[in-house]
């Protein structure tokens, strides 16, 4: 297991992602959408982190249907060899929109081992890019101690950590084998469920809220004014069981125990 924490994620924008019209500190007007250019070359030991994509081309974009089609329409690859193309569903590893903040996780194309976390959050209807997280999808080595009291549904695994803001709030924290993972992240608790969402009972006897779509479940639930969401694509079951091993929020060392 390999632990990374990837400071703030806007500073990780500065350095990935330029955007077209605004200058980078701006905040964009909600009637003005912008179209983020990702350049994702550069991996922790200096060589290129994949030897196929160029680069990636991620729109803001208005609500029409789901957020994840959305998305799937405003999101385009750029490859080495000159060809582009948009995600397929199975490209993406697992999508939950929750009020004001969407999360997805994606396998990028044609075969390139690399992993990205897209953040979102919803400004009126529309849905702007906040930040990101990258990884290579590559053998994981066994760690006895990586768990750290999670019941994480692996064996062996990558994690990574980033935080959103200076002060550590709004983090994010994301596992992955070579073809499994799960986000975990806190939220405000007034960005409720919607009609889409349905209830379910964790081991303690604590409501939850889930959603599924074939290999992939999003599930929440509500402590201390806040919303604890888990997202990926593995089963109830075994987002259940990582539930009830999530440290309190307000523990130092939260999530883990």
């Amino acid at each position: 297991m390999r632990f990374q924490r990837i400071g703030v994620i806007s500073a990780l924008l500065a350095t990935s992602i330029l955007t077209g019209c605004a200058e980078p500190d701006q905040v964009p007007p909600l009637n003005q959408l912008h179209t983020r250019w990702i350049d994702d070359n550069t991996a922790e030991d200096g060589a290129e982190p994949d030897a196929i994509v160029q680069r990636i081309k991620a729109k803001d974009f208005s609500e029409q249907d789901s957020f994840e089609a959305d998305f799937r329409r405003h999101v385009t690859f750029y490859f080495k060899d000159g060809t582009k193309t948009h995600l397929t569903e199975g490209d993406i590893w697992s999508s939950v929109a929750l009020g004001n903040h969407a999360y997805v996780t994606l396998h990028y194309p044609k075969g390139a081992d690399r992993l990205a976390v897209l953040e979102y959050t919803k400004q009126e209807k529309n849905w702007i890019l906040k930040g990101g997280l990258h990884d290579d999808v590559q053998n994981i080595k066994k760690d006895d101690d990586s768990t750290r009291g999670l019941n994480l549904p692996f064996s062996t695994f990558q994690a990574i950590m980033s935080s959103s803001t200076p002060n550590g709030d709004d983090s994010i924290w994301f596992f992955h084998t070579k073809s499994q993972m799960i986000l975990l992240t806190v939220v405000p608790k007034k960005d409720v469920q919607g009609e889409d969402w349905q209830e379910t009972t964790l081991a303690n006897g604590q409501t939850a809220y889930f959603q599924e779509k074939q290999e992939r479940t999003n599930l929440y639930y509500v402590e201390d004014n806040q919303i604890v969401l888990l997202s990926g694509n593995v089963s109830l079951v075994q987002l259940k069981k990582l539930a009830r091993s999530i440290a309190p929020v307000d523990a130092a060392d939260f999530p883990y125990s």
